[in-house]
This record gives structure tokens, sequence and C-alpha cells, in this order.
């Protein structure tokens, strides 16, 4: 019987997945996709049709048989807030059940303050971002903080002693929870933007490469519609692959990281050793203003500024390398760019990963790998990390959708474990 339960979870979770990816689709779909026979298929979307977190849609009409009946994911089931804390800039959304955003914000970045201070700001943050978009607390599934890596997931902490040593070790989604009332997953920021791009994009595959480039630069892989996190979520960090011939010094202690030459701080710090052309563009070099300071560079470039080209082409070349070593590891054939950091330079950076791509990708003689801008660079992750808390939906045990009750996470999902 527990077995049989377990069972029904796991497809219920599966056929949720791609009712929500797909927008609409029928029951003999869901068969043809997910594997399942038709009979579990029908008694699975019973479940759901029951929980009220699907329903029916129309039809759909295909030759001279029966029509088919649609489903789609009832959006207003339940909610999901996600948290992208970075150096310099922080991204919160609220996405309903469906996936999609109904509030967004954007504020300052943890820069060098304490966690405390950063958690105390994010609940107040989350707490009027709710009630501007009129999101009872009580819908509200959970948080989904996404951070760098490494992290212990299961404990929700960092295991890095960055942007501070007060941060290594700071029982980060337990305050966090504590405040907002809320069960809240830990995420590496990479890893969410995938799961960011998968479940909201349409891409027409589930295997593919994510480049991630905020403050710093991370990737993710995921293969088969599941992203590769590693022991400590510090899968693909493609920002620490050794270049050859670079010797930049890195924050991981090593040199000639990608990271290090080719991130936004390098971009900043080559900017300013021009000196003219930073004071032109109003380049400042504070740490905690960064990705402004890289914005900058950037909208110099979209004007036309010969030396703000010069200087993301450097960096994008570099960036370019290390997609070369993610597809030749991973032999994905698309490569996708997010992250903050790309919002204004992405089609630079775009054009010149994919000519690396065409140059020097093993599998470029089969097809050379597309190389896409992600369709919310600048706030996928956040939206991944909300999204990952949805995924942990539906607890079959527990009723969902009836006023006042709020849909809940199974006591395994990795939301809970830490959780007030």
């Amino acid at each position: 019987m527990l077995l049989d339960g377990v069972t029904q979870v796991v497809s219920s979770r599966r056929l949720l997945d791609l009712v929500r990816t797909r927008g609409t689709i029928s029951r003999v779909e869901l068969a043809r996709l997910s594997g399942l026979t038709s009979p579990t298929v029908t008694h699975v979307v019973r479940g759901l049709l029951d929980l009220g977190l699907v329903h029916e849609t129309g039809v759909q009409q295909r030759g001279r048989g029966q029509p088919r009946r649609l489903l789609s994911v009832t959006a207003e089931a339940g909610y999901a807030v996600g948290i992208q804390v970075d150096l310099t800039t922080t991204t919160v959304v609220v996405v309903d059940f469906a996936g999609a955003t109904v509030a967004s914000t954007g504020l300052r970045g943890s820069g060098h303050r304490s966690p405390d201070r950063t958690v105390a700001a994010l609940i107040d943050h989350v707490g009027d971002l709710l009630a501007g978009a009129g999101v009872p607390r009580d819908r509200v599934l959970g948080v989904g903080l996404v951070t760098h890596g490494p992290q212990d997931r299961g404990r929700g902490v960092l295991l890095t002693a960055q942007p501070t040593p007060a941060w290594e070790e700071y029982p980060l989604t337990a305050r966090l929870g504590a405040g907002l009332g809320l069960p809240v997953l830990l995420e590496n920021d990479a890893t969410a933007a995938a799961v960011g791009e998968l479940w909201t994009q349409h891409l027409g595959t589930e295997t593919f490469g994510l480049v991630y480039m905020a403050s710093g630069i991370g990737g993710a892989v995921v293969v088969d519609g599941v992203a590769y996190r590693g022991r400590a979520s510090n899968a693909v960090e493609i920002g620490h692959v050794p270049l050859p011939g670079a010797r930049a010094s890195c924050v991981c202690g090593n040199r000639g990281c990608t990271q290090a030459e080719a991130g936004p701080a390098a971009v900043v710090a080559r900017a300013l050793a021009h000196g003219e052309p930073a004071r032109r563009w109003g380049v400042h070099g504070r740490s905690e203003d960064t990705l402004a300071d890289f914005e900058r560079v950037a909208r110099a470039w979209r004007g036309g500024d010969p030396d703000a080209a010069d200087l993301l082409a450097r960096s994008a070349q570099r960036v370019g390398q290390a997609a070369t070593v993610l597809v030749n590891l991973f032999d994905v054939d698309t490569v996708l760019l997010a992250g903050p950091a790309f919002a204004t330079a992405g089609p630079l950076y775009r054009r010149v990963v994919a000519a690396a791509l065409e140059k020097h990708a093993l599998g470029r003689t089969l097809s050379p790998p597309r190389v896409e801008l992600s369709g919310q660079v600048a706030t996928v992750a956040a939206v991944g990390g909300a999204l990952t808390v949805l995924r942990g939906t539906p607890d079959t045990t527990v009723p969902v959708g009836g006023p006042g009750t709020r849909p809940r996470l199974p006591d395994d999902h990795p939301a809970t474990i830490g959780a007030l």
C-alpha cells in the first residue's frame, strides 16, 4: 500500500509537470509522453482534478473519433515565491500554480551586509510583494531561495564564506522560513535558471546546457528533464574552469578561472584600467555596484562605443571557451544564456559563444550547438526557484484548493527539511 501511494505521488508530479510545460494537453498525449498506461493516467488525472490542481479546458477534435478533452493547470490552485540573491542584485517573484509570474520586484543585493540584515529585508519585501499582488499568505506553497553554491540543501545553508564569513553555515532557510511562516527551499542559481527555462519556455528539448552570469558565472545541465545538481548543488561550475593562458586570481583561491577572466567584475576592472572610457560610461568600481557598472558598459556597447565592444568581446570569447568545455563534456545540442548580466549584452555574447562552439565543439560536424538567450534573462533564476517549490505538489493525502487551505509540500520534499 505504501508503495502504491509513493507511485501515485510520483506519477502525479510527472503528469502535472507535463501539463504545466505543455500548457494544454490531452490524456492520450499524457500517456504517450509519460510512458504510463491509459488507465493509470485516467486514475491519476482524476485525483488531480479532485484536488483542484488541473481542470478541463475544451476539447481537441482529431479525425472522426471521439474528441479529446484538454487539461490545463489551475493557476489559482496555489502560489510560490522565488528569491534570487546575489552580491549586487536581488530579484523576488511570485508565480501562480501554472508557473506564470504574477508579481516581481528588484532590489539591492546582499552586498557585504550580514545575513541577518539580508533576511530581515527579504521578509519585508516578500510581504509587500504578496500584499501588492493580492495573494493571500495561506495560498502560498513555499519559497525557493536561489543563491550561488556550494550548498547543503538539506540543512538550508551555504558552504562558502562568500560574500562574508558570516554567511558560511548560517541557517538561511530556517531563519527566512521562520520570518515568513513558510517552508523555504535552497537552490543553486544556475540550476534554478535551467528549471525556469525547462518549465516556462517550451524549448523543444529536455536536454540542454546553460551558462548563468550575474555577479559571477555558473552553469547547469538538464538531461531528459532532470537537472544535475551534484553533491553540494555545485555541479557544472564552469565559472571555475581554468582557461588556457589565464592567470587572474579568483575568489575561490585558484588562478585563471572563467569567472576571474570573463565575469562582470573582470570587465569592470578592465574598464577602470582604461581610465577615460570608464569615466565616460559612469563606471565607479564599487563591489556592490559591479552589475550596475557592467550594465553601463553594455549600454555603451549598444550605443556603438568601440571600446565597450572590445571589452565585452574579450569576456564573451572566454565564456565561449567555458561553454565549449560544457558542450564537450555533456554532449548537449543547445546552450542557453541566462542571468542579469546578459540583459543588455546578451546578443553580443550569444553571437560570440555560438561562433566558439561552431569552431571548437566536438560534435560540430554533426550540427553546431544552438545558442539562445533566455526568454526571462534577468529573472529566470528566481522564477526557477519558485517552480522548484511547485514541483513538490501534490501530496495526494492532503486536500488542496478548499477555501482557506494552503497546498502542502510532502514531508520528504527538500523545502520541508529544516523548515519550522
